[in-house]
């Protein structure tokens, strides 16, 4: 499909696309219902299988992981992520992963992986998985101290925050 080009080369959008109809043409876009009920149909479909469960960490574990001074850094060392040298940036946040005392990383590089994936991006130890273990068990004990005490369980229902 060729379309016209401008005094600067460029090409001039004519309002239509591929799969949205004759916008331009129609004026109204009756086009637009079809559009409409097909993306509807894609949410519901996305809907009905949802993606897996996000496996990264929390914002806590990337919050105490540990910070590595700027005197302890060589000009050399940079940033597997980026590849920034560390030194190149005036105020450098560096942290260590827990999985090995080498692997350092800017903290605005390997947050996002870790939020999303959990796993340092070096040898894939999945810190992810460990935090989950964690808060299973945290939650198991919590079920167990609960348990044992039947009255505790009749007042935690009676208050709801909504009903003040």
């Amino acid at each position: 499909m060729r379309h016209q080009t401008g005094d600067n080369g460029f090409p001039i959008h004519d309002g239509r696309d591929e799969g949205f109809g004759d916008v331009a043409a129609d004026g109204d876009a009756t086009g637009g219902e079809e559009l409409l009920s097909s993306m509807i149909g894609l949410l519901l479909r996305e809907a009905e299988a949802p993606p897996r469960e996000v496996e990264g960490v929390g914002e806590t574990f990337c919050d105490a992981l540990d910070r590595v001074p700027t005197s302890s850094l060589k000009p050399t060392q940079a940033c597997p992520i980026c590849s920034n040298p560390f030194l190149d940036d005036p105020y450098p946040l560096v942290v260590r992963l827990p999985c090995h005392t080498s692997h350092l990383f800017d903290l605005e590089c390997v947050r996002p992986w870790l939020r999303l994936r959990g796993t340092c991006p070096l040898d894939r130890t999945d810190f992810g998985k460990k935090e989950r273990e964690r808060e299973r068990e945290r939650i198991e004990r919590l079920m167990k101290k609960g348990s044992g005490n039947g009255a505790g369980d009749d007042e935690e229902e009676e208050w709801d925050g909504m009903y003040g």
